[in-house]
């Protein structure tokens, strides 16, 4: 599913009429992507890609109690009604195991 969506971003820069859209910042995005060469294009997206990667681990990270979003310690337990295992705990290195084996 996150791949999925990736190679959808990656088909929104390649395949949209910079005329039909009507949002600056998506015009602009559009008009970068447009004047970079195949390799800046390869380059952006790995950048792109990465990000995603980072977000979604930091966030998992989070849940997971690995990553503080504040000064305090919050403790988060994720559970699925009538189940008492919890869901977090290694949500992350499960997503950055995933991410490396399909990559």
């Amino acid at each position: 599913m996150f791949y999925l969506l990736f190679d959808l971003e990656k088909d929104l820069f390649a395949n949209t009429d910079i005329n039909a859209v009507k949002d600056s910042y998506w015009k602009k995005a559009l008009k970068f992507y447009s004047e970079l060469n195949d390799e800046g294009k390869e380059i952006l997206f790995k950048v792109i890609e990465q990000l995603q990667v980072d977000t979604v681990s930091n966030v998992l990270g989070i849940f997971d109690g690995i990553v503080s979003i504040s000064d305090e310690e919050i403790e988060i337990n994720m559970t699925v009604e009538g189940i008492d295992e919890p869901l977090n705990g290694e949500l992350q290195d499960l997503f950055l195991e995933y991410d490396e084996e399909n990559r």
